[in-house]
């Protein structure tokens, strides 16, 4: 793990970003766990977004590594809550079966909101933010994150996913919650690896 300063997260705003595979969830985690170590573990809470693709699907599409899971370092006292939503784009034969599966997850992370509002926890991570992005706005989204002191987060953000009204409403989207991160705290562009 890298030599990470929590005082350069703690009360900011922070978004990484980048296409599949360029180390947005290892990241997270590097960043989550630097928290852990440093007895924040029963202030954070953790929305898992990213939906769980199977080894064969992301085999088939070129995309091993997709989709990865942020996990807290175990008896740190983190609260997860996990969306398990469908990945649209690899598991759909048509655009509307994409634009239908993106409405069902934005309705199960949206359930989620509260849950987690309610926990009291002040830090919270977000694992995927872009997948919320397919179908949610970015309004809905910061409203929810605007009631936590830190927040670190990552999504989506780059080509190798395709084209379509749900990858250009996505996009749309990221980038409005990138100006808002870099408003009110950061944004960290991850390259390919």
């Amino acid at each position: 793990m890298s030599d990470i300063d929590v005082q350069d997260f703690l009360g900011r705003r922070t978004l990484i970003v980048g296409d599949i595979n360029t180390g947005k969830t290892y990241r997270s985690g590097e960043i989550l766990s630097a928290l852990c170590l440093s007895g924040l573990g029963p202030r954070i809470v953790i929305l898992d977004l990213a939906p769980v693709i199977p080894e064969k699907l992301a085999l088939e599409k070129g995309l091993r590594g997709a989709g990865g899971r942020l996990s807290p370092p175990p008896g740190r006292h983190v609260l997860v809550f996990e969306a398990s939503p469908e990945p649209p784009r690899l598991s759909s034969r048509t655009e509307a079966e994409a634009l239908e599966k993106a409405r069902r997850n934005r309705l199960a992370i949206d359930a989620l909101f509260p849950r987690a509002s309610k926990t009291s926890r002040d830090i919270l991570f977000v694992n995927d933010i872009s997948l919320y992005l397919q179908a949610g706005n970015v309004e809905d989204l910061t409203t929810f994150l605007n009631g936590f002191g830190t927040v670190i987060a990552n999504g989506y953000r780059g080509e190798r996913l395709g084209g379509g009204s749900l990858t250009e409403r996505e996009k749309e989207q990221m980038e409005k919650l990138m100006a808002c991160f870099e408003a009110q705290g950061r944004v960290i562009l991850l390259e390919q690896i």
